[in-house]
């Protein structure tokens, strides 16, 4: 593993988003395992996913150095936005990275996180897409480096590892890309995290994002540092509400006006409640011949 070190930083989770893909997570747990600067702790949230999940979660936690921690929810249908919020209910860091379970790190990911952290602010990093001859060779040799100059990969220039061209093109404000961002914890139970009545493929993270905005916490654009290896896939577009209409654009308008009582920041079906269960009763639950609870920690 790469020499690591540990720095008087706020404690950090790394948050990875799974469903059915266990090979993959295996490997951005053991790229986070092999971090110059450890986070603190990884929890999975996972978003329904069989039994091949909970066994390479198992398996990874043999040669973990730091506390690695299973959240699952039940299978009913793509509901990231609220495994995302179990799992920050779960952590117990300061600082909270989040990443998509289909990408790895580069060794300095979480020092560069780190690095770039400041108050008041939440950090959008970027990723190398890896396309499907490279995956294929990836999973089969399990040789994961990527530079710039590597064949079977896109956005070649977000390989490029640089704190001069970090500096360069850092930025305030835009969009959200939850695959690699990171933010205060105290921040993000402001806006009591993702907003989990969005239901289907994207944009939940560009809700928060505007959220965020709204208290006073704007973007700060991460490029060349923090770097992630995405295995790239065909985007789908089927964002709805939970009444199955309108866009995001729609759909904040819409939910806006229906919290008129209430700071536009703020929805009720957020990480709040999750926080709150764990606390009541800090719920260890497993898989038994009854089926699933409704929010699990495995052990």
């Amino acid at each position: 593993m790469t020499a690591q070190y540990r720095v008087a930083t706020p404690k950090t989770s790394l948050i990875i988003a799974t469903y059915e893909q266990p090979e993959f997570l295996r490997l951005a747990i053991l790229s986070a395992l092999e971090q110059t600067r450890l986070p603190d702790e990884i929890v999975i949230a996972d978003d329904g996913s069989r039994n091949s999940t909970a066994d390479a979660v198992r398996e990874m936690k043999k040669i973990s150095p730091v506390p690695l921690i299973h959240t699952w929810l039940p299978d009913e249908g793509f509901r990231v936005m609220l495994a995302r919020n179990n799992a920050a209910a779960a952590s117990t860091g300061e600082y909270l990275i989040f990443l998509d379970g289909d990408c790895y790190l580069h060794p300095f990911f979480i020092a560069d996180h780190l690095s770039f952290a400041e108050p008041n602010r939440w950090v959008c990093g970027t990723r190398v897409n890896i396309k499907a001859k490279r995956k294929e060779y990836i999973l089969r040799t399990g040789d994961r480096r990527i530079t710039f100059f590597s064949w079977g990969t896109s956005k070649k220039f977000h390989a490029v590892r640089s704190r001069l061209l970090a500096i360069l093109r850092e930025k305030k404000g835009g969009g959200m890309a939850s695959a690699n961002f990171a933010v205060w914890r105290s921040d993000f139970e402001k806006v009591n995290g993702f907003n989990e009545r969005f239901a289907g493929y994207c944009g939940e993270d560009y809700e928060l994002a505007c959220r965020l905005e709204d208290i006073g916490v704007p973007m700060k654009k991460m490029v060349h540092l923090g770097i992630a290896y995405h295995f790239d896939h065909p985007r789908r577009d089927n964002i709805r509400w939970e009444d199955g209409t309108g866009r995001v654009g729609m759909l904040m308008q819409q939910v806006r006006s229906e919290e008129k009582g209430r700071a536009k920041n703020w929805f009720e079906q957020g990480v709040g409640r999750r926080i709150y269960n764990y606390r009541c009763r800090k719920s260890i639950d497993l898989r038994g011949i009854n089926g699933f609870v409704q929010t699990s920690v495995y052990p």
